[in-house]
């Protein structure tokens, strides 16, 4: 990975953007592509589209979602201890012992979220199944007048890691799932600014609210109404510790690439994103989905009288954890093999099914 992509992707991930507060992470973004596009918008929602005008009648909308999970203060009690609510699919297990940054009015309020002892458990109790009503974040007010002068109801709240490299080309973060689909993106348009084969007009998208409703894409594809679409999203690693070996299609991290086929997609850009990979000996895996595949494609799919999509997604371990890992060569491929599938596009391709 490029030095320069590499110091945007670290920038990019570290700034702290949940659902409905993704503007942090959307100017990061906007920066970094207003050179490879000819202009970016932005809607009121906060979704941010990289517009590249084409010479044919063809157009692509290429999105990965900015926002990332997180909490939202709920209620401040008399002893000044913070309860929360969710953003997203949060599993309160993997709360518990957090550090955790409230996202104030008057910057970022660090906190952790406690739990009991071990000394304090009763011997021989079978543990107890954790629920959100059961945490709370203490911030070190001691009473509520203190905690409200620091924080205030609503405000949201992260939880877990920067960006940590690990061995062998891995790196964790708390929010790959998906600021690095904004990444793949970004870099697509980086590199399809310099190509003039390029036919088609590009979209390049950074969406969001797609971990609270999966909606924030569908205002894009309406407001554009492009010819077809590709969301780029994480998916799971099934060869991490716990996970059912037959229940799921096997994907790897570090393995390339995952292209999707199955009921929501169309078979024939699922089958061109293929042909591009293996002409540009780009390795790849398969995944599928089962009538919803639970990313932008969904939303956008539905729009007019039906936008043919696709996705491309990376591979990660730990999904929805303070910690989630993805192997880095991974976004390189996905970025370069969007970039080939989309020189590929013209207005002589047929989106009939065959």
């Amino acid at each position: 990975m490029r030095k320069e992509s590499k110091d945007f992707l670290v920038r990019l991930l570290n700034v702290p953007a949940p659902s409905n507060f993704e503007m942090p992470a959307q100017r990061i973004w906007r920066g970094y592509v207003e050179p490879h596009a000819d202009r970016v918008d932005c809607d009121v929602y906060g979704n941010h589209t990289a517009v590249l005008e084409g010479k044919d009648d063809i157009s692509v909308m290429v999105v990965g979602h900015a926002d990332e999970i997180g909490l939202i203060v709920r209620r401040i009690d008399s002893d000044g201890m913070i309860w929360f609510g969710k953003i997203g699919g949060v599993d309160p297990a993997v709360l518990a012992a957090s550090r955790v940054r409230i996202l104030a009015k008057g910057g970022e309020v660090p906190g952790v979220i406690g739990v009991p002892a071990i000394h304090l458990q009763t011997p021989g109790e079978p543990a107890k199944k954790l629920k959100l009503s059961d945490l709370c974040i203490d911030i070190g007010a001691k009473d509520k007048k203190t905690a409200s002068r620091w924080v205030a109801v609503g405000d949201p709240v992260v939880f877990g890691e920067d960006f940590r490299e690990l061995g062998g080309g891995f790196a964790s973060h708390r929010c790959f799932d998906n600021r690095m689909g904004c990444f793949i993106v970004a870099e697509m348009l980086r590199q399809l600014r310099r190509e003039r084969r390029r036919r088609a007009t590009v979209y390049g998208v950074s969406s969001v609210q797609e971990e609270t409703g999966v909606w924030g894409a569908g205002l894009v594809a309406e407001r554009y109404l492009p010819t077809l679409a590709v969301a780029v999203d994480v998916t799971h690693d099934t060869s991490t510790p716990g996970i059912s070996k037959t229940a799921q299609p096997e994907i790897v991290c570090g393995k390339g690439p995952a292209i999707y086929r199955g009921i929501r997609g169309s078979r024939v850009l699922s089958e061109l994103l293929e042909k591009t990979a293996r002409a540009a000996k780009i390795p790849f895996q398969t995944e599928i989905d089962e009538g919803s595949t639970r990313t932008d494609a969904d939303t956008i799919s539905s729009r007019r009288t039906g936008v043919p999509v696709a996705n491309v997604s990376v591979a990660c371990r730990y999904m929805h954890t303070p910690c989630e890992v993805i192997h880095l060569e991974d976004l390189v491929k996905a970025a370069n093999l969007l970039t080939k599938f989309v020189l590929r596009l013209s207005d002589r391709l047929d989106l009939t099914p065959r």
